[in-house]
């Protein structure tokens, strides 16, 4: 089988990065550029895969000293230098943004990359971090709501053009949820399941390759319900869903590992 996605991975930011690596797409689609603050959980992750390789990913501030990614962002990585309060990388200026390099995270136990299931990883950073306008822990959900018709916000770094560059200023863009029965007309039922969540944009409006692992918040209040897993082969930018793994089916997962 052949499934008709591509998972929103490990993209090179200096050299190319190993030959399974998914191929390159665009930013958010369509989306704004986000202002200092505006995000305050979002993450931006360095992935160091060896051969002197780098990659990107997202991730969600959980709490002082846990980070929330994709499971397939940490399948090639030796380490991880993790950003915090930053929006803007178009140059190496100190902007008061924290950088920590982490050497501890797992993705989830359960993780199958053919079928992009249980597509969560966390990442423990060294050190304690301190709270800030710009650095804030996500709020998380509690219960088990479907969400469907409901607006999120996704956001991230990906590339700006097919086969370009990475975005320099955090994208981000607004969706709607999905029912999974309506995400399986794109997406075989096999992928898409009760822990993955698929939300659309109008306007062509998507995640795409390298914002893997990334947040999707409310847009009422930014409780995060989603974790940017996949997106259509055909590309980011045909108007098709994009799915992400269901917070709220890794919430126990989640509490066990850190106690949040």
């Amino acid at each position: 089988m052949q499934p008709a996605t591509c998972a929103l991975a490990l993209l090179a930011l200096v050299a190319s990065v190993a030959q399974a690596a998914p191929r390159g797409g665009m930013r958010v689609v369509n989306g704004e550029t986000a202002k200092l603050g505006q995000f305050p959980y979002q993450v931006r992750l360095t992935l160091h895969v060896g051969n002197g390789q780098q990659a990107l990913c997202g991730g969600s501030l959980l709490n002082e000293e846990w980070v929330l990614t994709a499971g397939h962002c940490v399948m090639l990585a030796k380490s991880v230098e993790v950003h915090l309060g930053a929006v803007d990388f178009s140059d190496n200026t100190n902007d008061g943004r924290l950088v920590l390099e982490s050497t501890e995270f797992f993705k989830h136990e359960k993780y199958n990359p053919l079928f992009v299931a249980n597509d969560v990883a966390l990442v423990k950073l060294p050190s304690k971090v301190e709270f800030s306008e710009r650095v804030q822990p996500v709020r998380l959900p509690t219960g088990d709501e479907d969400f469907a018709g409901r607006e999120v916000v996704v956001s991230g770094w990906g590339l700006m053009v097919n086969g370009g560059q990475v975005a320099q200023e955090l994208q981000y863009a607004t969706l709607k949820v999905i029912p999974n029965k309506q995400c399986q007309k794109t997406f075989s039922p096999l992928l898409v399941r009760k822990s993955t969540l698929c939300a659309v944009g109008e306007e062509l409006r998507s995640p795409c390759n390298g914002d893997s692992g990334g947040p999707l918040v409310l847009a009422e209040d930014k409780t995060l319900v989603g974790v940017v897993s996949f997106g259509h082969a055909q590309g980011c930018d045909k108007g098709h869903p994009a799915a992400f793994a269901r917070v709220t089916a890794f919430r126990d997962w989640v509490k066990k590992h850190t106690g949040v």
